[in-house]
């Protein structure tokens, strides 16, 4: 009997199933092996673990940026893919679909899988090894991508809109000539991350804030160091913020708008990668007024 550890999600994800074989020396043989005699033989492990979403290399959700794959042992730098040998995978193997006398050994081992489920064969290690391989199935016939799951912590960010803070704060108005500190609210600011995961595999995006933007109303746009420069009780109101502010010149009603544009990175499952940017924006109303002086002469 094949020994199984079993692993299934509550959700009901479909199950991939993996076993060890190691290959004869004989090119293109198969190594007959009775597994109800010697269930203990190495070729007769069995796995059963639940797989990431599928979307194999160049399939839906992969992320536009650039990725880069580690080997999980010594955290090395590999390809991701290797002609001949097919796909890296979670495990550190390259897969490729099994055919022919593969795919029977395969069958032989864990049974017929129902398409689109499909075997695929691994070679272990990098450089890929001819005499370390592995069989093992994979959902909707393709090779688990972390950048699938990578995809789907992207979109789990739930990045905050920038919460503008401005001195004196609305809806007190605004001096024209007098210089008006802009800045965020440190809630809207700093790093936010997001996992997703399947069992045996999680990958975590990481969203970090590059660059924060002004536009003011009245034409002029205030690219800012970090997140701006709280004003703070006792501060000469003529001075201008260290970092970020703007001085109306008009009176008048301004849409002070606020853009934050954030990169993003994924690691997971021995692979990196970044995805194309994400931009958040807000808005609040400034009214400007002019100061009035009184004259106190006779």
């Amino acid at each position: 009997m094949l020994t199984l550890r079993r692993s299934l999600a509550a959700l009901g994800l479909a199950v991939a199933l993996t076993a060890s074989f190691t290959p004869p020396a004989q090119a293109g043989g198969i190594d007959p092996v009775d597994c109800s005699k010697t269930p203990n033989d190495p070729k007769c492990k069995v796995e059963v673990e639940d797989p990431a979403d599928p979307g194999g290399p160049g399939g839906p959700g992969k992320g536009n940026g650039p990725r880069v794959c580690h080997n999980p042992l010594t955290g090395t730098e590999i390809p991701c893919s290797v002609p001949g040998y097919g796909d890296l995978a979670d495990d550190g193997c390259y897969y490729r679909p099994a055919v022919g006398q593969e795919l029977r050994a395969a069958e032989a081992l864990g049974g017929p899988v129902t398409p689109p489920d499909r075997w695929y064969i691994g070679s272990c290690g990098y450089p890929p090894s001819a005499t370390l391989t592995r069989f093992r199935i994979f959902a909707g016939g393709v090779v688990p991508d972390p950048a699938v799951l990578a995809a789907r912590a992207v979109r789990e960010l739930n990045l905050p809109l920038p919460a503008i803070r401005v001195n004196p704060s609305p809806p007190a108005k605004q001096l024209a000539y007098l210089p008006t500190w802009l800045w965020l609210d440190a809630s809207s600011w700093g790093a936010k991350s997001a996992t997703a995961s399947v069992p045996g595999l999680s990958v975590t995006a990481t969203a970090k804030p590059a660059k924060l933007v002004f536009s003011t109303g009245e034409g002029a746009s205030v690219t800012c160091a970090g997140r701006g420069t709280e004003w703070t009780r006792g501060t000469d109101p003529e001075k201008p913020s260290p970092t970020c502010g703007h001085t109306y010149t008009r009176p008048g009603s301004y849409s002070l708008t606020a853009t934050v544009t954030w990169q993003i990175s994924w690691a997971g499952g021995g692979q990196t990668g970044t995805v194309p940017d994400l931009v958040t924006t807000s808005t609040v109303a400034l009214e400007v007024t002019e100061s009035q002086a009184l004259n106190t002469n006779p």
